[in-house]
């Protein structure tokens, strides 16, 4: 049974599961090529081409979005991860470690290809050097698993020969499997959340304490990347890398009121900053809530960042 179906399907499977993927949908990819590749119904060449048009018709509709809406387009592609509160600091790091260069290996690492693509396309990357690299690691991790599929293809189709037996039954095991993928996804965020639950302040709430006589610390602790894409900020705020937080807070007084803020989802690494904080003797340190798009939100006034270079050539 499994056979039929790979043999009148597979080639649409690979397309669709591939193409689901690059457009961020939660759909293992690499599955569908080994299984497909160990099969031999199809020559290697074809499946890894087919692959490869898949990746870069979904990266290119992102890449697109990326260079028409900026940092608006980052805010949606992490509500569709399904870990939003770790894809984006991770894909910001590699960014900004290796600049567009990332995309070659992005697919191996789960989540960092879906805000690379269009990260690189808010950054100014150019077409030319946009889909030399994205097609070189396309190529590379489908023809990975086609690799490991005919290599292996004695022992996978062993398998498929006991799934066969199942019938109808493996479909129930695939959604199984399936489910119990998310479900780890879900309750990995949730631990993550939990340990870093702390009490946030709102934006009128900092807004008032900035009309104080004593006005609090305001760190920006966003990426050089994301200031890069998104180069404003809240007026009077400090940007900090957290490698650098002992040394540029060294003199403020450990009672003066500190408020962190970031752009990602659920304020994770503004969260991890004012645990860092408060261990190094900091009393009153808050998250901002929502962060510089709360504050942009509410109508309040940003700040042009001078001096942002681009980590990427745009040419």
């Amino acid at each position: 049974m499994l056979f039929d179906l790979i043999a009148r399907y597979g080639l649409w499977l690979v397309f669709l599961n591939i193409f689901g993927q690059a457009l961020g949908l939660p759909l293992p990819a690499y599955p569908t090529l080994i299984v497909t590749a160990s099969t031999s119904l199809f020559p290697a060449a074809l499946i890894v081409g087919l692959a490869v048009f898949a990746a870069l018709l979904g990266d290119t509709l992102w890449f697109l979005a990326g260079r028409r809406y900026g940092h608006h387009i980052l805010r949606l592609m992490c509500r569709l991860s399904i870990s939003p509160d770790t894809c984006v600091s991770r894909t910001e790091g590699a960014m900004g470690r290796h600049g567009v260069r990332v995309l070659m290996f992005a697919r191996f690492v789960p989540g960092l290809s879906a805000l690379s693509v269009p990260m690189a396309g808010a950054l100014g990357v150019s077409w030319r050097t946009f889909l030399m690299y994205d097609a070189i690691g396309a190529v590379l991790w489908s023809g990975v698993a086609v690799a490991i599929g005919f290599g292996f293809a004695s022992h996978i189709v062993a398998v498929l020969d006991a799934f066969d037996t199942l019938g109808r039954g493996v479909l129930w095991l695939v959604a199984l499997v399936f489910a119990l993928y998310l479900l780890n996804r879900w309750l990995n965020r949730y631990r993550l959340l939990r340990s870093l639950r702390m009490a946030r302040i709102g934006v009128q709430t900092l807004e008032a304490w900035m009309n104080d006589e004593v006005t609090p610390v305001v760190i920006d602790v966003r990426s050089a990347a994301r200031r890069a894409i998104d180069p404003f900020t809240i007026p009077g705020s400090l940007a900090i890398e957290p490698d650098e937080i002992a040394e540029k807070l060294r003199d403020i007084p450990r009672d003066r009121r500190i408020v962190v803020f970031c752009a990602c989802p659920n304020e994770v690494t503004a969260a991890r900053l004012a645990q860092q904080l408060r261990a190094q003797g900091f009393a009153e340190v808050r998250p901002l809530l929502g962060g510089l798009d709360a504050w942009r939100d509410a109508g309040y006034t940003v700040e042009k960042i001078d001096g942002i270079d681009m980590l990427v050539p745009a040419h």
